[in-house]
């Protein structure tokens, strides 16, 4: 429970910080962002998806989150920033699976007409259990395109990812991965949106037996709505994917080769307070479907939170 405490205190500093540093005019625009959110996960199944990780248990979680970008350059034509995001769980009893993740990211922009071209790249670095965990590197440049009749936004993107363990018993699973993905956004007024989107990956590994092809779908809405006086957001969401791995791997399913497929369902309402500070309430539910008995499960993630953005 002290650990608890010692969380919920710096995240209560920050928010604290956060309002009396920065409590601006709203009509006002600034190149600098920042946001902070603080809350309590419950997890039903703590998993470590990278790692084919299942615990079988549940376990409760303080979480906290903070992001932080700068725009050097943001005109109707062209754009520069930079950026970075910490994310941290804290559990209360498996802490074996606290996750801590430091971020950085520098994206360009170049719009012309109805087409922005633009390219990010992303360094993530990540601790699990209190230590070093895995590094992640992202290159992704992307194309988008607002159709004539103003309702439609399309965005073609290509991404390349290396991802590199720290632990020696991992090395196996060190990563190059490309995917190619695209995405329909429609724009129905009011701040409401119909997103679609498909990508195609191939994950390559330093041991054949983690190497694959995947196929990801997802749709999404967005419906913002008036609730008690303050305009509300509602988010609901689904995804499919599925890995077909290309080795018949003696090594960890019994000579089998792997095929998994998940469906993950997600809801989330969000509704502001005051002063730039939200309430936020998530649910998530994941079926995995998988001949590798580890990745055959089931999982409930709840999140309640609050968050403050600048």
């Amino acid at each position: 429970m002290n650990r608890f405490m010692k969380y919920t205190l710096l995240a209560g500093v920050c928010f604290f910080s956060a309002q009396t540093t920065f409590a601006q005019e709203e009509n006002e625009s600034y190149p600098f962002r920042l946001s902070v959110g603080a809350g309590f996960e419950n997890d039903s199944n703590l998993t470590v998806d990278s790692i084919d990780s299942t615990s079988d248990v549940g376990d409760t979680a303080f979480v906290f989150d903070a992001s932080a970008g700068y725009d050097f350059l943001d005109t109707d034509t062209v754009g520069f920033n930079v950026g970075y995001d910490f994310y941290q769980s804290l559990h209360n009893e498996l802490d074996q699976f606290d996750m801590a993740i430091h971020g950085f990211n520098v994206a360009g922009r170049y719009t012309l007409d109805r087409f922005d071209l633009g390219t990010t790249y992303m360094f993530n670095t990540i601790r699990l259990g209190g230590d070093p965990f895995m590094d992640m590197h992202m290159i992704r440049p992307n194309v988008g395109y607002l159709l004539n009749n103003n309702l439609v936004y399309l965005i073609g993107a290509y991404e390349y990812q290396k991802q590199s363990f720290k632990s020696d018993t991992l090395i196996g699973r060190d990563a190059t991965r490309h995917s190619f993905s695209g995405k329909s956004i429609f724009l129905l007024g009011e701040g409401r949106t119909i997103t679609a989107g498909y990508e195609w990956t191939d994950h390559n590994t330093i041991d054949p037996g983690f190497t694959y092809s995947g196929h990801r779908l997802d749709f999404s809405v967005k419906l913002p709505f008036e609730l008690v006086a303050r305009e509300a957001t509602f988010r609901t969401g689904y995804r499919f994917l599925s890995k077909d791995f290309l080795d018949a791997s003696q090594s960890y399913n019994n000579g089998l080769t792997r095929e998994d497929r998940r469906h993950s369902v997600s809801a989330s309402l969000e509704v502001p307070i005051v002063n730039n500070f939200y309430g936020k309430a998530e649910i998530e539910y994941i079926r995995s479907n998988s001949n590798f008995e580890v990745v055959d499960f089931g999982e409930t993630v709840t999140t309640i939170s609050v968050g403050w953005e600048f």
